[in-house]
């Protein structure tokens, strides 16, 4: 992350008197994103000669630097350093090669993938600062002191204007740095209300550190990380969540080959991890055994900034009893729910006509939400393709979601409904139906085979399900099927989950009591599934132990 005290660090370390004594030659050069090896190494050149150089052959300008590290025990350090080719780093440290055992280059990077390519230690990944230390970088530059025993009656706000900065060392100076020659309250309150981007940009270097590594980004990544704008700050979110809404928004390129789009989706993730634009949350880093991840509020406020009016999240403004107007250029939107959502926060979104995210956060937990929403205000919005009424304690979907043509991401998780209308199977699009925690759904619609474009199906804790409709074989892309029923009597078979050769991760078989062909066991082709890594097999509990149990046996074995 940008101004998280990467270059700062290597300073110290430049400098520092025993580092000093230890080498021959230090040399430093900012390599900064335009990589260019003939400007780096006449950076280096001067640092060890004191002299500039008018020569641009790169060959020449090696030559020349092979001789003057030869034999000697040097420090260099390349600060900035974006360039990910292997070949021009290769290039650029060949002239090194002839230095003395014990030489060094340390290199500073945004960017993980830079480290790994050029690495041959352990890579040393900077943690944003303590609370603390945080505190202490802000007093220094706003007071020129370590702590607030001068100034008592501005410890209260400038503690609050510290937790802003979420430990950025940047933030903290460059706050600091604002303040330092006022010493009004009041004009730290007016510092803690604005927002970091009020600031002006010549009097900070918040902006361009975070803009510079935001404008490096490939052009799909920059898609991704504007529609992480919906996000709250500091909202928990999973990989796979945020990857399956990706998928929905078609912020995913079509994959080459045989590869998902889930997993070039966990490529984007994790390359957006790498950079400091996700970071694992430090208050719960595992939620259910899942890694949880959160934005830095700077961040948050970054992609805010290059959204623009594309992205939306309604906050605080409906709360105050304001009416507002969003702009008709929002295509995906979240709010914060609160206990009773009522009619009157959701007016703005029936003018949004276009609206393609409409998600609720965060979730789950038991909410009530007005029928405004899902019988007027949801048929309205025909370009949606993800939404979500995760929590909410509505009994019913109505029979307009089938004309949401374009839905491919249906959240309905720890609702109460009791089932599903069949107009749901006429969304060939979808993409993602989350049902987990519907604790009274009692069946699932019978023509769901419709859905022919299904990739994830989540029925987990959906306790109350008696069975699977048939023709569940025909979803032939389905990736995620959390929990497979055999039901007494059902049309299903459990041959048909032979076809499914795409599932993965965790696939749970229940009341397999009901087989009544042991051979649909062996048809299912479970040993063909190769990217399940847990396979559960679950007999009821309440079976009569009277009868002759041999089948189950073969099932077992098949």
């Amino acid at each position: 992350m940008g101004g998280i005290g990467k270059t700062t660090l290597a300073q110290l370390l430049f400098n520092d008197k025993k580092v000093q004594s230890f080498f021959d030659l230090k040399a430093w050069a900012c390599v900064s994103e335009d990589f260019d090896a003939v400007r780096v190494t006449k950076a280096v050149l001067k640092s060890v000669t004191f002299a500039s150089r008018d020569e641009n052959d790169l060959n020449l300008l090696q030559v020349e630097l092979k001789e003057q590290l030869k034999g000697k025990k040097f420090l260099v350090v390349l600060d900035d350093l974006w360039n990910e080719n292997y070949v021009d780093w290769t290039i650029l440290r060949a002239p090194f090669l002839a230095g003395a055992p014990g030489s060094a280059i340390v290199i500073t990077t945004r960017n993980e993938r830079v480290s790994s390519i050029t690495r041959s230690l352990p890579e040393y990944c900077l943690e944003v600062l303590s609370k603390d230390a945080c505190l202490s970088v802000f007093t220094q530059h706003a007071l020129g002191a370590s702590n607030f025993s001068a100034h008592p009656n501005l410890q209260e706000i400038g503690e609050k204007i510290v937790e802003r900065c979420k430990g950025l060392p940047l933030a903290a100076k460059t706050l600091g740095g604002l303040l330092r020659t006022k010493k009004d309250r009041n004009e730290w309150v007016n510092v803690l209300k604005s927002k970091i981007w009020d600031i002006p940009e010549e009097r900070s270097g918040i902006v361009p550190a975070l803009m510079l590594s935001y404008h490096h980004l490939p052009s799909h990544l920059k898609r991704c990380f504007m529609y992480c704008s919906i996000l709250p700050e500091d909202y928990k979110f999973e990989e796979h969540q945020l990857v399956l809404l990706w998928m929905a928004e078609g912020l995913i390129q079509p994959p080459e080959g045989d590869k998902q789009m889930e997993d070039l989706g966990s490529e984007y993730f994790h390359d957006l991890l790498s950079r400091s634009f996700f970071q694992q949350s430090s208050t719960e880093k595992f939620r259910y055994g899942k890694p949880q991840f959160v934005m830095h509020d700077l961040i948050n406020d970054l992609a805010q900034r290059v959204a623009g009016d594309i992205c939306f999240k309604m906050e605080d403004e409906i709360w105050g009893g304001n009416k507002i107007r969003l702009p008709k250029k929002v295509r995906h939107s979240s709010y914060l729910r609160g206990q009773f959502d009522f009619a009157k926060k959701f007016e703005p979104f029936f003018e949004l006509k276009c609206l393609r995210t409409f998600l609720p956060l965060p979730c789950p937990s038991y909410c009530y939400l007005t029928q405004n929403v899902h019988i007027q205000l949801l048929p309205e919005l025909k370009c949606l393709r993800a939404l979500s009424l995760s929590g909410y304690c509505i009994v019913e979907v109505p029979n307009s979601i089938g004309d949401l043509k374009h839905l491919r991401y249906l959240d309905l998780s720890y609702t109460e409904i009791r089932g599903l209308p069949e107009s749901t199977t006429t969304l060939y699009n979808l993409q993602t139906m989350i049902l987990e925690g519907c604790s009274y759904l009692e069946q699932l619609p019978s023509n769901l085979g419709n859905l022919v474009n299904l990739r994830h199906l989540n029925i987990l804790n959906a306790t109350k399900l008696e069975g699977m409709p048939p023709q569940i074989g025909k979803l032939t892309h389905l990736q995620t099927l959390s929990n497979l029923i055999v039901g007494k009597g059902s049309c299903f078979s459990l041959r048909e989950l032979g076809s499914l050769s795409h599932l993965r991760g965790t696939l749970l078989i229940s009341q397999l009591e009901n087989v009544t062909k042991p051979r649909d066991a062996s048809d299912a082709k479970l040993i063909k599934k190769i990217d399940l890594t847990t396979l559960c097999l679950e007999w009821s509990v309440n079976i009569d132990d009277s009868q002759d149990r041999r089948s189950e046996f073969d099932v077992l074995s098949m």
